[in-house]
């Protein structure tokens, strides 16, 4: 079933009043520099492939410590209210591949993740299918992966659409999720939750993708499907454990596209309310580098 709604920040209030003070795992805004932080359960980043954490004025960490300018005339600026730091993914013209990936350390029957996300000031989509996000709990690309990726809206922008079964299985719900040039070089809070099926043949399980943009005070529920086979025969646990951010354009871009990632924060309840209540623009905090809660 797909929807595509706003959700006020009244009915928020209700829909996700037992959320509140959501239990949060892990918080990196990449303050620190240094992509080795982890939390009591080992959350690992994995390596840098063609990721990197920057500032408005260069790399200042990619497998290691960094210092290289940014190259003339690219905008590398940050998020307002979210520090000095924040992580880029750099797609070269004409070649496909930019991806983070992160081990979460355990597995996590129902997870949210969420992340700030710069829309690239040049976007425009190709003709094929981009990665956007994919989490899985054993086995990739099986049961119980669940994948999202950008698709063309024929106008240069793109739909979102998630697979339910990893990339081997159909596409399911295109969704407006990116318009061209309005959308150029905005930021989206995405909240992207996936809980496990309760038995291998329950169908049962959950997957919901939310958006917010930056200048909003409601997220859209983009992505809800409350039957899915998020179960995995060949995992002795069960939940997500691990996965990737960004990753393969089959459509490689045309010239060098940059994404930027900022505040990614993991939680195994809705974080929602919270970040709504603190999106105040007078009074937003900046996050720490590092949150670790057992």
């Amino acid at each position: 079933m797909s929807y595509l709604k706003s959700i006020s920040v009244s009915i928020m209030a209700l829909t996700f009043a037992a959320a509140v003070n959501s239990e949060t795992v892990f918080v990196d805004s990449f303050e620190s520099g240094d992509m080795s932080n982890t939390n009591a359960h080992g959350f690992d980043w994995g390596n840098n492939n063609r990721t990197s954490v920057v500032t408005a004025d260069g790399v200042v960490y990619a497998s290691g410590t960094k210092s290289i300018p940014t190259p003339s005339g690219r905008d590398w600026s940050t998020k307002d209210g979210l520090g000095d730091h924040h992580l880029r993914f750099y797609y070269k013209g004409g070649e496909p591949m930019t991806e983070q990936r992160f081990d979460l350390g355990r597995h996590y029957e129902d997870i949210w993740l969420a992340y700030w996300i710069r829309v690239p000031t040049n976007f425009k989509h190709g003709s094929l299918n981009n990665k956007f996000l994919s989490i899985w709990p054993q086995k990739y690309d099986r049961s119980g992966t669940v994948t999202w990726q950008t698709r063309p809206n024929g106008s240069g922008g793109a739909n979102l659409v998630y697979q339910d079964g990893g990339v081997t299985s159909g596409e399911a719900n295109s969704t407006p999720f990116i318009t061209v040039p309005e959308d150029r070089g905005r930021w989206m809070h995405v909240v992207a939750r996936v809980k496990a099926a309760s038995g291998p043949d329950t169908r049962d399980g959950i997957i919901q993708f939310y958006r917010r943009w930056e200048d909003s005070a409601s997220y859209q529920l983009i992505h809800e499907k409350t039957s899915s086979d998020t179960w995995d025969d060949e995992s002795i646990e069960q939940g997500i454990s691990q996965g990737y951010i960004m990753g393969w354009a089959n459509d490689p871009y045309d010239v060098t596209t940059e994404w930027f990632l900022d505040g990614f924060s993991v939680h195994t309840s809705s974080p929602i309310q919270d970040f709504l209540a603190n999106s105040s623009q007078k009074n937003r905090p900046n996050p720490p580098s590092l949150k670790v809660m057992d």
